[in-house]
C-alpha cells in the first residue's frame, strides 16, 4: 500500500526525521522544484534545548512543540506524513514504513540521536533520559513525587 502522496513530475526528496536537521532542510527546499516528503513518527517538532524547562515546570510542553503541518500549510510541494521507516530498499529507491511504501529520488536520513550509555547497562536501566517532551514530563513527575 503506497503512502498517499499526490503525483507530480517533480523529483522527490524524502526526509526522514522532523527534528532540527530535517525541518531546516525542508524549509530551505520548500521553494525548490522538488517534491519534499517529510516523514516523522510524530506530527510535531519539539524544541529539544528547552526540555529541561519542561522537566523543572518552567514551561508547558505546548510552549516548545509545534505542528509540522502548520509550518508548511501554504506550501504545495512539501508533504508531511506521520510514519516510522521500517526498511530502506536502496536499490529500488523505496522505503517501507508503518503506513505504507514510498518511492524517492533522493533520501535524507535525519533521525537525530539516542542517548549513548557506552555499554553501561546499569546506567541504562536506571538513568532518566531527556530526549522528548514525554521524558521531560516523566522526569518532572518523578521530582514532584519525592
Amino acid at each position: 500500500m503506497p503512502l498517499n502522496i499526490p503525483n507530480s513530475n517533480r523529483k522527490r526528496i524524502v526526509i526522514v526525521g522532523g527534528g532540527f536537521g530535517g525541518l531546516k532542510l525542508a524549509r530551505k527546499l520548500k521553494k525548490s522544484n522538488f517534491e519534499i516528503v517529510l516523514l516523522d513518527k510524530h506530527n510535531f517538532h519539539q524544541f529539544q534545548p528547552l526540555f529541561y524547562q519542561v522537566a523543572m515546570s518552567g514551561l508547558e510542553p505546548s510552549s516548545i512543540s509545534f505542528p509540522l503541518r502548520k509550518r508548511f500549510q501554504k506550501t504545495e510541494n512539501v508533504h508531511i506524513r506521520v510514519a516510522e521507516v521500517t526498511t530502506v530498499h536502496h536499490k529500488e529507491k523505496r522505503l517501507t514504513t508503518t503506513e505504507g511504501t514510498i518511492y524517492y529520488d533522493y533520501l535524507i536520513l535525519a533521525m537525530g540521536a539516542d542517548t549513548n550509555f557506552y555499554g553501561m547497562h546499569m546506567m541504562e536501566d536506571r538513568a532518566l533520559t531527556l530526549k522528548s517532551v514525554s521524558e521531560s514530563l516523566y522526569l518532572r513527575n518523578q521530582i514532584l513525587e519525592d
